[in-house]
């Protein structure tokens, strides 16, 4: 963006735990302007920049929340806003597991901006913290609202994985299920389509 970015970490109460939430800034004209994580949310912030679309890059804030063995990341994804601070193309909260991934995707078959997807683990009877679990898989599409102004990315599809995936044995969840979401969200724009044209 041509603005440099700074993050602040705040200091930890002990080993674990974040004395408060992380911030991110972007200095420069117009005026600097700041996001800063839901309160909890303040260990190993970073940022990578994502081309949203053809010009319209972006900031991808992720920070951890406090814990032990199990924690939360929370995911932000950034723009310069017209006030004093970023404002966040995620339309909702964005929490996933420590026990996740995440990714762009790019498919102009189903979208013109990258699709955004996380899969991350939920918790399965006789199933240990750690080892196979089966995963949430959610992909988010960039798209326009009736009821508010600009482009945002909206939860498109969610669904469990049939299978169990250990990531401690390395297991790519997105990558092996990546014909499941994409045929899944081709289905739901094909149907989106068809309802546009059908009159009521």
């Amino acid at each position: 963006m041509g603005r440099e970015v700074t993050i602040t970490e705040p200091e930890l109460e002990d080993e674990f735990f974040p004395k408060g939430p992380a911030s991110i800034c972007v200095d420069g004209p117009p005026q600097r302007q700041c996001y800063t994580a839901p309160e909890g949310f303040g260990r190993e912030p970073s940022v990578t920049l994502v081309q949203v679309g053809k010009n319209t890059p972006a900031l991808l804030f992720s920070t951890e929340s406090g814990g032990v063995s199990g924690f939360s990341i929370h995911f932000a994804l950034l723009r310069p806003g017209t006030g004093k601070e970023l404002d966040d193309l995620f339309s909702s909260d964005m929490v996933v597991s420590n026990q996740s991934q995440h990714t762009f995707w790019t498919d102009s078959a189903i979208s013109d901006a990258p699709i955004f997807v996380t899969a991350s683990w939920t918790y399965g009877p006789d199933e240990g913290h750690y080892g196979e679990h089966r995963y949430i898989i959610s992909s988010y599409i960039w798209r326009p609202s009736n009821t508010v102004d600009g482009l945002y990315y909206y939860l498109e599809d969610r669904y469990m994985t049939v299978r169990k995936y250990d990531l401690d044995a390395n297991a790519d969840i997105l990558a092996s299920e990546k014909q499941e979401i994409l045929a899944r969200l081709s289905r739901i724009k094909a149907e989106t389509e068809r309802q546009k044209r059908t009159p009521r």
